[in-house]
């Protein structure tokens, strides 16, 4: 078996200047830029020389807030029809800055998208596909691990009811994990970082790359010598930066941005002067299932036409947006999960949503860190909650769902289907 590895870093930044997503109450287009956004793409081809068999792969990270359902439905015709490449390998994977454009035309609430944006975006992206297949080379593959302690749980229940607020208690994923690709004369081509916290450092109205870019672009600049550094999102739903006093969160600056960013850029410099051990190629396998998740409500056209006369802001834009979109009102939302399988002991399982940590941590501890949980990837449905925080209450298992189209949480029935099916792609 062999792996050959290309790459290609795009600036994405919007311009003209657009809506910014992920914050409801942002007016008008964005105000300037504190740090410019990319995409960074991997073009895997591993091969296996006994059979000849060859299939290409695509690992795709950009400082947006997701990759939608309708781009990524569309990317993925264009790359099957380009390079062969079926859905189990393709990931695109997002940061979810909330400091980047919106990518898609359902989530109103949170940012309006811009088809020329979105048409550049497609361009670029597919430019910079062409780009790193053309500079393929040989790699190693090595993987090492430490702690970065940036993320706070954010349920907590204050008064019998469950709130958005620092909870020190709560569970957290700190850990980092670092791949790092190495060419022919030693050289690294490429790394991807993981890690798991959300990118709501600051909310002002300004083009961020946020912390997880910013420490990117640190690694690319200090360790460098051209090579591209990924940056993939874990299951961080219920975690965020520790930005709080008097037990309330607050938004922060730019210079909370960079200093986050600088956090967590020391952890992967750590993880790179520490030991790291080589993976040996594997197989070129992966797998792509659709797992439908059931509403535990479905509105009739009746009842969606007098939520359209509600006082409430985002009652009468949720239901508008139902009412003009009836393809959104079914009975349960598909959960894309994807996984791929890197070298051996490295998987990658990608999923379509906002999952929360807990599934994360399942998705380590089931496959003893061989597989990592990469959230944000392949379109965006919503918050995936577990059972406990849908009998809980709270933003992420009930009071999202208008922003995201949802006709309603899901069930409680949900998460033990996503652990089963979880299970099945990791064994």
């Amino acid at each position: 078996m062999s792996v050959w590895l290309g790459t290609c870093k795009i600036d994405i930044t919007p311009n003209p200047p657009v809506m910014l997503a992920g914050y409801s109450n942002r007016n008008g287009v964005f105000e300037g830029v504190h740090h410019p956004i990319y995409a960074k793409v991997l073009f895997l081809r591993q091969q296996d020389e006994e059979t000849g068999t060859v299939r290409n792969r695509l690992l795709v990270a950009g400082d947006l807030i997701w990759w939608s359902t309708e781009l990524t439905e569309k990317l993925r015709r264009e790359l099957a029809t380009r390079w062969g490449m079926g859905a189990q390998d393709i990931l695109l994977n997002a940061s979810h800055s909330h400091s980047g454009p919106q990518t898609s035309f359902l989530m109103p609430s949170l940012g309006l998208a811009d088809d020329s944006y979105l048409q550049d975006l497609e361009r670029k992206l597919l430019a910079g596909i062409e780009t790193a297949e053309a500079n393929l080379e040989p790699v190693t593959i090595k993987r090492g691990s430490g702690v970065c302690d940036i993320g706070v749980h954010r349920r907590k229940l204050i008064d019998g009811k469950m709130v958005t607020a620092p909870n020190t208690q709560g569970v957290t994923d700190p850990e980092v994990t670092v791949i790092r690709f190495v060419n022919g004369t030693g050289e690294a081509k490429a790394w991807i970082v993981h890690y798991t916290c959300h990118p709501t450092t600051t909310s002002a109205n300004f083009v961020s790359s946020e912390y997880c870019g910013l420490a990117m672009e640190q690694l690319e600049r200090e360790v460098g010598g051209g090579a591209v550094s990924l940056f993939f999102q874990g299951c961080c739903g219920d975690v965020r930066p520790p930005l709080y006093r008097d037990d309330k969160f607050y938004s922060g600056t730019d210079t909370d941005v960079q200093q986050l960013g600088a956090r967590l850029y020391e952890s992967v410099k750590n993880v790179l002067n520490g030991p790291m051990h080589e993976l040996q190629p594997c197989s070129p396998q992966g797998k792509h299932v659709k797992l439908p998740l059931a509403f535990s409500s479905v509105p009739t056209l009746s009842e969606l036409a007098a939520y359209s006369q509600s006082a409430e802001p985002h009652i009468r834009s949720w239901a508008k947006l139902l009412l003009d979109h009836p393809e959104l009102v079914r009975p349960a939302a598909e959960l894309d999960l994807v996984r791929m399988d890197i070298a051996d002991g490295l998987s990658l399982l990608a999923m379509n949503a906002e999952m929360v940590v807990e599934y994360g941590l399942f998705i380590k501890d089931r496959s003893d860190k061989r597989t990592l949980p990469v959230a944000y990837s392949n379109g965006m449905i919503g918050y995936v909650s577990t059972a406990r925080q849908l009998r809980e209450g709270g933003y992420e298992s009930v009071g999202s769902c208008a922003y995201f189209g949802l006709c309603s949480p899901f069930t409680e029935a949900a998460e033990t289907a996503i652990h089963q099916k979880l299970a099945e792609l990791i064994e």
